[in-house]
């Protein structure tokens, strides 16, 4: 083999080299993501499982968390570099002076059928929103999106929160505390929702959020702002990766289930059972503005936020 040839070969790999994409060429880049075992991280479960992030030069790993507000503080630590907290843990953490941005979305309420709902213990009435006063009631995560939706309903209703008594219980032990009478009710998320269902522990009482608050903001992806700057790349691959996972999961329902066992530890019998999320990648400024107005009418955030300047642009 001549030098000439030897050369134009050398050219030919370096100008294939120079066409693949700078996620392909350069090494993966390693992120912890933390979650709480919900079905509506089901795009970031599914962009492991089906290789949409290695596609676009991620090396995924999960951690789960038990509560949902404490995800910020994993972000802050860096043990996690991207969280999925619900919108109300996310906008107090940055009313808080968190330096937290939005990424990507994962999932947004539906009109009708959300997979969140108010159950009573199988022994307690309930007839209209009065029957909730004077009850003790868990709330799984006080300060979380569930929180503010409830609270939200019963102030629409005329309900008087503070005549309902609320307990900070994890989703994962709500079924015990319905079923040792330690409470009266619970406001419950899927995939606990059907599963308390099916022991007879609890039972529904009212789906609140029909009507209250479709399109809304449900779970999202948040990194800090330090660790976006610096992986611009990534953070655009990562909202890549959630796209295509979202693509196929709809198109692929049966399949998409099957992936959510290992991450949120169910029977499949009861993961089949559940709604199917609500998936949205789209992060849209009167989404997150509603959240900003409905909470700062609640008193819980307090400073001027806009909603424009929560969401990552990379």
């Amino acid at each position: 083999m001549n030098i000439r040839t030897i050369f134009q070969r050398a050219l030919w790999g370096l100008s294939i080299a120079a066409s693949l994409s700078p996620a392909l060429a350069a090494d993966p880049v390693k992120i912890t993501l933390g979650t709480t075992p919900l079905a509506d991280v089901m795009p970031a479960f599914v962009a492991r499982e089906k290789g949409f992030f290695t596609k676009h030069g991620l090396d995924v790993s999960f951690t789960i968390i038990p509560l949902n507000p404490t995800i910020p503080a994993g972000l802050i630590s860096n043990s996690i570099q991207v969280g999925a907290p619900n919108a109300a843990v996310f906008l107090q953490a940055a009313d808080n002076g968190l330096e937290l941005q939005l990424i990507a979305g994962s999932t947004t309420s539906p009109s009708m059928g959300a997979g969140i709902a108010y159950l009573t213990r199988a022994d307690v009435p309930y007839d209209t929103p009065a029957s909730l006063i004077g009850k003790k009631i868990i709330i799984p995560g006080l300060g979380s999106s569930v929180d503010v939706l409830f609270r939200k309903w019963l102030a629409d209703k005329g309900i008087n929160e503070k005549q309902i008594s609320f307990i900070e219980v994890s989703s994962a032990q709500t079924d015990d505390a319905l079923k040792s009478r330690a409470v009266d009710g619970a406001v419950v998320v899927e995939p606990f929702l059907t599963r308390i269902q099916q022991t007879g522990n609890g039972k529904l009482a009212v789906r609140f959020m029909d009507g209250l608050a479709g399109g809304k903001l449900g779970i999202s992806y948040v990194a800090t702002k330090s660790w976006i700057a610096a992986n611009r790349d990534a953070a655009k691959s990562f909202r890549a990766a959630i796209d295509e996972a979202i693509t196929w999961a709809n198109a692929n329902q049966s399949e998409a289930r099957t992936m959510l066992a290992p991450y949120i530890k169910l029977p499949q019998s009861v993961i089949d059972a559940l709604p199917f999320p609500n998936m949205d990648n789209g992060l849209r400024d009167d989404s997150v503005q509603w959240w900003i107005d409905t909470m700062k009418a609640q008193g819980r955030i307090t400073g001027n936020m806009k909603a424009a300047d929560l969401i990552a642009r990379p």
